[in-house]
């Protein structure tokens, strides 16, 4: 583990995803990641489930891929090619499971590492599985912390990054905006777009390390099963944000697409080595309605494993 501080080049980039259209987003997003390449970046970072787009339905498992599929191939070639480190997640089949994996990749185009979501958002624990894992990858960059959209907002994850002292925390987000209605009042809405704006300098803050937020930007429409009057056309609302490991913002975009590039610096004695004690199931102040997830998130779970269809279609992909 190095000792010194180093200089780190890093971007986000938010884009539109489509739902479905893996080939398309990944051609979209190639530009974005050219630009990131000429302006310095060294690492470069997109949001969750860039390729694969954001769907409350079985039509998510039409844009799976297998452990070595089209988004994986275009990290490691994009990798190669710009000679940076790359990620991105995507929506994974492997044996009879869904999982929603974020992959970096390296300079030599090597796969350095994989995360797979651990807690499934909402109605995404009717189409994904979860899975526990360290969340780090050990690479030359040095210890990466990834937290994937929803689990940063979880208790365990500040404690998980601090036990095994990351380097740098990378967050890749598809989290839209709640549409006002009777859960989610229009106050509650600003809530959770304030939580969302301020999750890199929250992390940065408490682990004493660069943190990188990613979200996509657009519209987006999809209902939760059994759950029709909740299809309202909402959108993501971006606000990626870089900031160092001090707590400083180093760059932030708006609800539109683009790429923000800043040099962070990775200073291990900025590091507060202090692991937050973990108190009930959220790690951040969220609004009261969020805790409905949970309920849908349990019902979405064991229709998950009881899903014949699920297995069968898994199968075929992986």
């Amino acid at each position: 583990m190095s000792t010194e501080t180093r200089p780190l080049t890093v971007a986000a980039v938010q884009m539109e995803s489509r739902n479905g259209e893996v080939q398309g987003n990944l051609d979209r997003a190639t530009s974005l990641v050219e630009t990131a390449a000429r302006q310095g970046a060294s690492l470069v970072v997109l949001p969750e489930f860039m390729p694969t787009g954001y769907i409350y339905s079985r039509e998510i498992w039409n844009a799976a891929e297998p452990v070595d599929g089209p988004t994986v191939r275009w990290l490691r070639d994009t990798s190669r090619r710009l000679g940076i480190w790359l990620g991105t997640s995507y929506l994974e089949a492997e044996g009879k499971d869904f999982f929603n994996s974020f992959v970096l990749t390296g300079p030599r185009g090597e796969e350095a590492g994989r995360v797979r979501k651990r807690t499934p958002a909402c109605a995404e624990a009717f189409f994904t599985r979860g899975e526990d894992g360290p969340h780090v990858i050990a690479c030359e960059l040095g210890r990466v912390g990834v937290g994937i959209c929803y689990e940063n907002q979880l208790s365990y994850m500040p404690g998980m990054m601090c036990s095994q002292s990351v380097d740098i925390m990378l967050m890749p987000h598809s989290a839209p905006s709640p549409m006002p209605n009777l859960f989610f009042p229009a106050g509650a809405v600003d809530r959770f777009n304030l939580l969302l704006r301020d999750m890199a300098p929250f992390y940065a803050t408490m682990l004493g390390v660069p943190a990188v937020f990613v979200n996509k930007c657009g519209p987006w429409v999809s209902p939760m099963p059994g759950l029709p009057f909740l299809a309202q056309t909402s959108r993501f609302p971006g606000l990626s944000t870089i900031a160092d490991g001090d707590g400083t913002v180093k760059a932030r975009l708006g609800d539109g697409e683009g790429v923000i590039v800043a040099e962070v610096s990775l200073d291990p004695s900025r590091k507060t080595g202090a692991c937050p004690a973990r108190k009930g199931h959220w790690a951040v102040e969220v609004p009261r309605a969020t805790n409905l997830w949970r309920a849908i998130e349990a019902v979405g779970g064991i229709c998950y494993r009881l899903s014949a269809e699920r297995r069968r279609r898994a199968a075929e992909v992986s």
